[in-house]
């Protein structure tokens, strides 16, 4: 488990037994003791919960392995912890050293090592050594813990308890139950997913191995744009057709690019289709009027007088109506286009009424009538509070603080705060959410989250009303961070 998480505790039921048989072991007498587990099982944070809550009164020291660190490190990483004056040579055996210093004192001493698989034999004899000679001073007790990976290190207890009556003790990390993996889950990764996140990280929860290191690895995923490409090189057949698709597929394209008529034909296209639409409307008149022709009896000419002139009216067209209306200039040889008046009182009809315009001169009327000058005062809310980014930032991330509230205004908070008498008794700070400005509101700061439940309890009644909850300094911090 990443130890960048330890400030989040939450003591599951199997991981209390183990610790609470740790300090009965560690308790009365000097044992030598190995807790192995998978990798992810919780190992460090279990050796780190035991000296913080489960050995205060020893005197401590923790030696977390790394690799290529050298003996000499090592002896002087745990001398350094335990003597106070330490006076030793980082290359003499951790035994002599011990000795040297503590010959004629008295202690109670424990020594946890994380990692101890990367240590090598002859340390790990010489905390062997070290915890024999305990049998030989009655003034010391002195016990050693190592967390290491699960049957790493049997082969070489099994050569170091040989023939002896003191036995390494071995102590294994249960897997989580289902249930404990649920609330470990709910509690110490999803209170901290980004809403965004969510669902990915409840998605890889339903796969993961169920042990403390893996579950809360999920909190650290990043959003990854993953491509899969599917491999074509199958046979060149396969090639051959794909290659032969886009091939296709751009003479289609290119095919259609031509086929599109220009802007001049598309032009020409749309007067045809007007004139085509214009034109026959004028037809229906013409045929009336042909059929008039067409049925008007032919007058038989008669006699006249030879002083009178030559009645040439054959030659011109027969009266259809009494003052006919034309349209248009038309050649000699053809024939005239005639509408009569009710053609021309039909296209009348569709002339624009004039639009009524009381009601348009009543709303105007309406809009002089003065104001009264009462109506045109407002009431403004000064904003006297200011942002706490500074002080938040300066907090510890480790603690916790109380959100009252969260707003998306400051005039929103600045009636908060008048309404519950807030003034100066709470920290705010502005934040964005899905492109949404939120501003939050906090109260106080809190060592441990349990502290901060607690002081819900001393909040004015009408405060707990509004269910304020403990909300971790790292999130805080990250919101702002945001926020800018």
């Amino acid at each position: 488990m990443s130890v960048t998480h330890q400030s989040r505790v939450l003591e599951l039921d199997s991981q209390v037994e183990l610790l609470e048989r740790l300090q009965l072991l560690t308790h009365f007498t000097s044992n030598f003791v190995t807790i192995s587990g998978a990798s992810g099982a919780g190992k460090t944070w279990l050796a780190q919960r035991f000296l913080e809550a489960w050995a205060q009164d020893k005197n401590q020291a923790l030696l977390m392995c790394h690799p290529n660190q050298s003996d000499e490190q090592h002896r002087t990483t745990i001398l350094t912890q335990l003597l106070s004056e330490p006076m030793f040579n980082p290359a003499d055996n951790l035994v002599e050293s011990f000795t040297r210093n503590m010959e004629h004192e008295s202690c109670d001493i424990v020594i946890v090592v994380d990692d101890a698989h990367l240590l090598n034999e002859t340390l790990i004899s010489e905390l062997w050594l070290l915890v024999m000679q305990t049998q030989r001073q009655s003034r010391w007790r002195i016990n050693v813990v190592l967390f290491s990976r699960v049957a790493s290190l049997d082969g070489l207890f099994r050569r170091l308890s040989h023939g002896q009556d003191i036995k390494p003790i071995e102590l294994e990390i249960d897997p989580l139950s289902a249930q404990e993996a649920e609330r470990f889950f709910e509690q110490l990764v999803m209170r901290f997913v980004e809403d965004d996140m969510e669902r990915r990280v409840r998605n890889a929860y339903r796969t993961v191995a169920k042990r403390p290191g893996d579950i809360m690895a999920l909190g650290d995923q990043k959003a990854e744009k993953k491509v899969v490409i599917r491999s074509i090189i199958g046979s060149p057949i396969n090639i051959a057709l794909v290659v032969l698709l886009l091939l296709v597929i751009i003479g289609g394209g290119y095919w259609w690019m031509m086929s599109q008529p220009t802007p001049d034909e598309a032009a020409q296209q749309i007067t045809e289709q007007v004139e085509q639409t214009v034109i026959p409307t004028l037809e229906e008149p013409e045929s009336e009027v042909s059929q008039a022709v067409a049925t008007e009896p032919t007058q038989e000419p008669t006699e006249t007088p030879s002083d009178l002139v030559e009645d040439d009216s054959s030659a011109l067209p027969p009266e259809v109506v009494n003052k006919p209306e034309s349209v248009g200039v038309i050649e000699d040889d053809s024939q005239r286009v005639v509408i009569t008046s009710e053609v021309v009182d039909a296209l009348m009809e569709n002339e624009a009424q004039p639009a009524d315009t009381a009601e348009v001169e009543k709303l105007v009327d309406d809009a002089r009538v003065e104001v009264p000058a009462e109506s045109n005062s407002q009431v403004f809310t000064p904003i006297t509070f200011e942002f706490a980014v500074d002080e938040l930032n300066s907090y510890s991330p480790r603690s916790y603080t109380l959100q009252l509230a969260a707003v998306n205004s400051r005039l929103e908070v600045q009636n908060f705060l008048n309404r519950y008498e807030l003034n100066d008794k709470v920290q705010v700070y502005p934040t964005t959410r899905s492109g949404v400005e939120w501003f939050i509101i906090t109260f106080d700061n809190y060592p441990t989250i349990q502290m901060a439940r607690d002081a819900v309890e001393n909040l004015p009644e009408s405060l707990q009303k509004l269910d304020p909850w403990a909300k971790s300094l790292n999130q805080v911090q990250r919101e702002i961070a945001r926020g800018n």
